[in-house]
């Protein structure tokens, strides 16, 4: 229905070979091959083992394997997105085929405002939805709004590795203001919505700050619509129904990415 705001919020899942330059980045890094599991398993691990040198060396052990390991994320983290960036420039990484018929399906023709809200470290959804949007708009310098929640390679050692969450022992005061403050207006964006969009995006454990934010913003009476486009939409419906609060039960519809003619409610 026109009128309304919509938070559109996507994962890897909405881009071609997400995560190919990202294990390209860690087997040049680490010196390894391996796979997209195999990554977050090394990304959890890395950020335990910089937990646990910044405890000691707090309390005045070893502070110099604190030092050689936010040294090692930060090299991971820069050949990460210079990574991404090559992919990105030379199209390696890309929309998925049916962006554009996702977007105009459920985004463009529903609302008049929307938002965009990615997991992505890279700016692939950032300019494809915006290509999309001013090709329905007369203003050339339109733009949407997006919010990057896990960071952007534009700035490399800001980037969110999977289970971190804003408040972490190895963090300065003023980094995590600045991580609340971003997660603070994503809560308030979801509230104020009337529909979230989530494409390509699992919600996965190993997220369970993004989770629960999420869960924050979408406990609103102001939201009709949960609508995921995934798929394993079964999977991600299940987690949704365990973020949303029963005095605003909010509507839960899916689709496979591969048959949008096929709807399927889950509540």
């Amino acid at each position: 229905m026109k009128g309304k705001n919509i938070t559109f919020i996507v994962g890897a899942g909405a881009v071609q070979n997400a995560w190919t330059p990202v294990i390209r980045a860690i087997n040049k890094t680490e010196g390894i091959e391996t796979n997209g599991d195999g990554a977050n398993f090394l990304f959890a691990r890395y950020i335990y083992l910089l937990k646990f040198y910044s405890t000691i060396a707090k309390a005045g052990k070893h502070p110099e394997m604190f030092e050689i390991m936010k040294s090692n994320i930060r090299v991971l983290k820069k050949n990460i997105a210079v990574e991404l960036k090559k992919a990105q420039n030379s199209g390696e990484i890309k929309p998925q085929e049916n962006f554009k018929e996702i977007v105009d399906k459920f985004v463009i023709s529903k609302v008049d405002r929307a938002y965009l809200v990615t997991t992505n470290w890279d700016n692939v959804i950032d300019l494809e939805i915006n290509k999309l949007y001013r090709s329905n708009n007369t203003d050339a310098n339109f733009k949407i709004e997006s919010f990057h929640i896990h960071g952007n390679i534009e700035s490399p050692d800001e980037l969110y590795l999977p289970s971190e969450i804003t408040q972490e022992i190895y963090r300065t005061k003023e980094e995590e203001i600045k991580l609340g403050s971003n997660h603070g207006s994503l809560i308030s964006l979801l509230e104020q919505g009337n529909k979230t969009v989530l494409y390509g995006i699992s919600l996965d454990p190993l997220d369970a700050e993004l989770n629960q934010i999420l869960g924050a913003g979408i406990s609103s009476p102001n939201i009709g619509e949960i609508i995921i486009i995934n798929p394993c939409h079964e999977i991600v419906a299940n987690r949704v129904k365990l973020l949303l609060d029963k005095r605003y039960p909010a509507k839960i519809l899916a689709y496979n990415p591969n048959d949008l003619s096929n709807k399927i409610e889950y509540n």
